[in-house]
C-alpha cells in the first residue's frame, strides 16, 4: 500500500456520500470515553472540573461534539477553486486523476493494489469501485501511524489540519501552542509543518470539504496521543459508516 492509496480511497467514500446526500454536513458526534481520560482535558484546579465531572457521570461518560455551523470551513484564503457534483464520471480513473492532481498511471495502480487487497470492490449493479469502509478505518485507526508516519516539523504557513481544521478548531483540546499545518501558500495560518498523506493534498482538499474533514481527521490519528486516536477514530466511523 502506499500514501496516496489512502486519499484514493477516502475520496471515493467522499463521492459517495455525497451523491446520497448524507452526512455532508454532519456535525454532531458523541464520543464515549473512560472518565478518566475526560477528566484529563481539564485542569484539576480549573473552576470547571466538577461541572464536567458531574456532566459525564449523567451522560455515561459519553461526550459530545458539536463542530462550527458556519459556512467557512476552508483553511485557505479565498481561491478560485470549483467543486463540482459528483456524477458516474467521477468514479472515472480520468476524473479521480483531475481532482486529485494525481496521474490517470498513479489512480488505475492504486486501485489495483486496493482490490488486490480487499480495500475495494466493484459494485454490482453500477461497476464503480467501492470501499470496504470498516477495514480502512481499522487500518486507519491501528496501522497509518505507524507506516505513514509524520512528526510536526518547522514552522510554516499552511492548511490547518488535525484538530486545527476549521469545524474541528476549538472543539477537541490539544496540547501545544502551535497548531500543525500542511504547507501551502495560502493557508490562513502559520504553525508545524505536518506533511500530508501524499503531496497533492493541500491542493485536492480545496475542491472537496468532505475530503478536507477526513484527511484532517486521519492526521489527528498520525500525529495525535490516545486521546486524539479515540475522538478522531469515533468521528470518522461515525461520519462514514
Amino acid at each position: 500500500m502506499k500514501s496516496q492509496d489512502i486519499v484514493i480511497l477516502f475520496k471515493l467514500i467522499s463521492l459517495n456520500l455525497q451523491a446520497e446526500g448524507e452526512r455532508v454536513k454532519k456535525r454532531n458526534f458523541t464520543v464515549s470515553l473512560d472518565l478518566e481520560e475526560a477528566m484529563d482535558l481539564v485542569p484539576i484546579d480549573s473552576r470547571d472540573y466538577l461541572d464536567r465531572f458531574l456532566d459525564l457521570r449523567m451522560q455515561g461518560n459519553i461526550e459530545k461534539i458539536d463542530l462550527s455551523q458556519g459556512q467557512h470551513w476552508e483553511g485557505w484564503e479565498d481561491i478560485d477553486e470549483d467543486s463540482i457534483a459528483p456524477n458516474m464520471e467521477s468514479y472515472s480513473v480520468r476524473a479521480l486523476a483531475a481532482s486529485l492532481a494525481l496521474s490517470k498511471s498513479e489512480v488505475s495502480n492504486s486501485l489495483n493494489r486496493c482490490r488486490d487487497i480487499g480495500l475495494i470492490h466493484a459494485d454490482r449493479l453500477s461497476g464503480q469501485p467501492t470501499v470496504r469502509a470498516v477495514a480502512l478505518l481499522d487500518f486507519v485507526k491501528y496501522g497509518v501511524r505507524y507506516v505513514f508516519p509524520a512528526k510536526p516539523g518547522p514552522i510554516v504557513r499552511g492548511i490547518p489540519t488535525a484538530f486545527a481544521a476549521p469545524i474541528m478548531a476549538g472543539k477537541v483540546m490539544t496540547g501545544g501552542d502551535l497548531i500543525p499545518v500542511w504547507p501551502d501558500a495560502y493557508g490562513k495560518n502559520k504553525g508545524q509543518e505536518i506533511t500530508p498523506l501524499y503531496k497533492t493534498v493541500p491542493g485536492a482538499v480545496k475542491k472537496d470539504e468532505l475530503l478536507y474533514h477526513f484527511l484532517a481527521l486521519v492526521d489527528a490519528i498520525r500525529i495525535g496521543g490516545p486521546r486524539e486516536t479515540k475522538v478522531a477514530d469515533a468521528m470518522l466511523r461515525e461520519w462514514i459508516l
